[in-house]
């Protein structure tokens, strides 16, 4: 004869059956939900937009940031909402950076940036005009002040000079100097988009920088 089975064991047995299978529920279900909200941003970053050339002055300016706080050719610098990678490009090809470049977006795996957190600290983030899709921006700004080792720079549309909300139908919060300067980041105003001055460089670093 088998030993003998307690009934308790056997409820216990059934309990985690049933919560491994909600488990696998769910994690079926957020597999699924990545997989369409990649599709959806895969779908925004093919829509038409300015040559890389136009559009690089964002991407010196988040650069010279980072230089000015220090990065070197040790640091990691983490690009949130990296669409085509094109800070890689201009870290690399401009200033013959050597260090790690890790991308983060979308349409490479489905992450949303809304409830994004970093999964280990970095010597550095970007997150160039992503802010003003996010909902909650204090809460990416949070977390990047508690993750990174050195810094993080980010960029945003000047709400003084353009229109936010009109420029993109994905934007959905327009970012003032004084807001983001509430946040304790140090902003700079610059020609991103055509017109004087319409366009917002804000960095943050954990030491201060002279």
């Amino acid at each position: 004869m088998g030993t003998p089975v307690d009934r308790a064991d056997v409820v216990m047995d059934r309990g985690n059956a049933s919560r491994c299978r909600r488990r696998g529920d769910a994690d079926l279900a957020g597999d699924v939900a990545r997989a369409r909200f990649r599709v959806t941003c895969e779908e925004y970053a093919r829509l038409d937009r300015r040559p890389y050339h136009e559009r690089k002055s964002r991407y010196l300016v988040a650069v010279d940031r980072m230089l000015r706080g220090g990065l070197c050719d040790r640091d990691i610098v983490v690009d949130i909402g990296a669409g085509y990678t094109e800070l890689d490009v201009c870290l690399r090809v401009d200033h013959a950076w050597r260090g790690r470049y890790v991308p983060v977006d979308g349409w490479i795996d489905g992450t949303d940036i809304e409830e994004w957190t970093p999964e280990f600290d970095c010597d550095w983030y970007a997150a160039l005009e992503i802010l003003e899709h996010l909902r909650d921006p204090r809460r990416l700004v949070e977390e990047l002040k508690a993750s990174a080792k050195r810094g993080f720079v980010i960029t945003t549309p000047n709400p003084e000079v353009v229109d936010v909300l009109a420029m993109d139908p994905t934007h959905v919060t327009p970012l003032p100097r004084g807001l983001l300067e509430s946040w304790d980041l140090y902003t700079t105003v610059h020609n991103f988009y055509g017109r004087h001055e319409d366009g917002i460089a804000a960095l943050w670093t954990r030491e201060l920088v002279r």
